[in-house]
């Protein structure tokens, strides 16, 4: 297809298209004459990932560079693969300074935490150091609880991640990619409809049900 076809048919414009080509984040097509190319399906695959992962994915350009790379990488196991995504995410959360010796701290609450739920989680991961921020940050704003206030969240990311992998387990890296970064995003949308509903409860005098609403 021509690259008036490709963008008709991903909804992606055709300026977009030739920047994603530029920064080689879409391998090129094969050429048919001077200044034109055809592409193929995989082509349009290719851009659609893009898309969701720079769109509803809020990845940055960087980011979405080092997912790719690492998809195209057919040596990686998946578990490498969601290692590069994880990191890739948790890039483009800014970093705060805090006081020394805070994040130390946070890291070792952290470290026992996942040690009492038993999840095996390599020492310098992604996620430990993004927590920690979480954790210092809350402690800047005058809250220190310990790490058991978490255990609703420890309780719901252990049973979401069993599921997930327990669902996809044949699924292409491409597809996996996305189905990762789409449920994330998915999650804290809906945890943020639900912290709308119970504020709408207490707001009109009602009472929250006792068992957790079920979706079938």
């Amino acid at each position: 297809m021509r690259i008036s076809v490709l963008s008709r048919q991903s909804g992606v414009p055709v300026a977009t298209i030739k920047f994603y080509l530029r920064e080689q984040l879409l391998p090129p097509g094969t050429p048919t004459a001077r200044n034109q190319a055809e592409y193929d399906e995989e082509h349009l695959i290719r851009l659609k990932l893009i898309r969701v992962l720079t769109g509803i994915g809020m990845m940055s350009i960087a980011s979405v560079r080092e997912v790719l790379a690492a998809i195209d990488d057919n040596c990686l196991a998946p578990q490498a693969v969601a290692k590069v995504v994880t990191k890739a995410l948790l890039a483009d959360y800014p970093t705060e300074d805090s006081e020394p010796g805070v994040i130390e701290s946070a890291l070792g609450r952290i470290d026992q935490l996942v040690h009492t739920v038993g999840w095996r989680v390599e020492p310098e991961a992604p996620a430990k150091s993004t927590l920690a921020q979480v954790f210092a940050a809350l402690q800047y704003l005058g809250w220190d609880d310990d790490s058991d206030a978490f255990r609703l969240y420890v309780s719901a990311a252990d049973a979401l991640a069993r599921h997930e992998l327990d669902q996809s387990p044949q699924e292409t890296a491409a597809t996996a990619v996305a189905r990762t970064v789409l449920n994330e995003v998915a999650f804290a949308a809906m945890r943020r409809m639900a912290y709308e509903h119970y504020l709408a409860l207490r707001v009109a005098g009602g009472t929250a049900p006792e068992e957790a609403p079920r979706a079938d």
